[in-house]
């Protein structure tokens, strides 16, 4: 036996907004801000809020390989840059100048690295420089990079199990030799989980799949028992966040038969619409400008935990207020080109 052949049912259909995936991302973006204002107030970590970065990468693969698989070249990179740029350098601009302005100005170096995305391969005083959340866009550049070279060969998934355990031994060796403890621990580790969305999405979207047994998918596996027993790292993020989207989509039918778990959805899924934005403008406002507000404005070293709540509260009211118009200004500046066609369901979005 040289293949493995699966088929799935039922695919996922086309047209519109997926319900379920802005519902999960959603429940991603709660998850981080649990975990964030969790650390700011000094909560214990007890839900493990990181793992909704993991959700995001999971739902990103299917979405790209169900939907983006066939869309030209040309058209997958515009659509990628306008999905992650104008919103990001909205928040590096604004956050830019208010870290001028409160703590001085960055080294032109990080500048110019976070402009293009890239700062979560570089030293590690740039990887959390501006903000702690800015290093996601880097990963995901890199996602969808790999994804445009393999995206014509998702129906040999041993293809992509081989380039997941390759490309995550080669960030884990790299960290770890370069001593760069950020991006071992918050980029590396989670780059299966966008590949198990991957594998995922080319199932429920093309309904069909290849595993062949061929040397490239043993090295891809081999990857894992290296980096587990001779690099002392698992990914132990995949595999829960896999399980939280499985039974986020097997409560959706219970949810929705009682007025509480459809306004549930329905919360979820208005947070999923912007949860990128929010995801890029909420931690700052909740951690060092929260902090700036009391030390540099009120005059108060040492604030108080009923003090730094009542600021993170209003913190997040701003974060949402915000990505609210940067998402719909973004949105409407370039609705001229979501106007066009493409292949694949329409409208559908990574």
């Amino acid at each position: 036996m040289r293949s493995i052949r699966l088929d799935v049912a039922p695919r996922i259909a086309g047209g519109g907004r997926i319900a379920a995936i802005d519902e999960l991302k959603g429940l991603a973006i709660l998850l981080v801000l649990v975990y964030h204002c969790g650390g700011v107030l000094g909560f214990p970590n007890t839900l493990h809020g990181e793992i909704g970065v993991d959700i995001f990468l999971i739902l990103s693969g299917i979405t790209l390989a169900a939907f983006s698989a066939t869309t030209p070249l040309r058209d997958f990179a515009l659509r990628r840059f306008l999905r992650i740029y104008p919103s990001y350098w909205l928040a590096l601009g604004l956050f830019g100048w208010l870290d001028a302005h409160y703590f001085g100005p960055r080294p032109w170096e990080s500048v110019w690295q976070h402009i293009i995305g890239i700062q979560a391969f570089s030293r590690f005083a740039y990887f959390s420089d501006f903000s702690q959340s800015f290093w996601f866009v880097s990963l995901i550049l890199v996602a969808y990079l790999v994804f445009a070279c393999i995206r014509s060969r998702l129906d040999d998934l041993s293809l992509v199990f081989g380039v997941c355990g390759l490309l995550t031994a080669l960030a884990v060796v790299l960290y770890q030799v370069n001593g760069h403890q950020g991006g071992l621990i918050h980029l590396a580790v989670r780059i299966p989980s966008f590949f198990a969305g991957v594998v995922a999405g080319r199932l429920l979207g093309a309904g069909t799949g290849e595993i062949r047994i061929n040397l490239l998918l043993g090295l891809g596996l081999l990857c894992f028992y290296y980096l587990t027993f001779f690099r002392g790292v698992t990914c132990a993020y995949t595999i829960p966040a896999m399980g939280i989207v499985l039974t986020w989509m097997a409560l959706r039918p219970l949810a929705a038969r009682c007025a509480e778990g459809r306004l549930l959805m329905k919360a979820l899924s208005l947070l999923g619409i912007i949860s990128y934005e929010l995801y890029l403008f909420h931690q700052p406002l909740v951690t060092d400008m929260n902090m700036a507000l009391y030390h540099t404005l009120l005059g108060i070293p040492v604030p108080e935990n009923h003090q730094v709540a009542a600021t993170v509260v209003v913190g997040l009211a701003a974060a949402v207020a915000i990505s609210v118009v940067v998402h719909l200004a973004v949105s409407w500046a370039f609705s001229f080109f979501r106007k066009r066609p493409a292949p694949g369901p329409a409208g559908a979005r990574a």
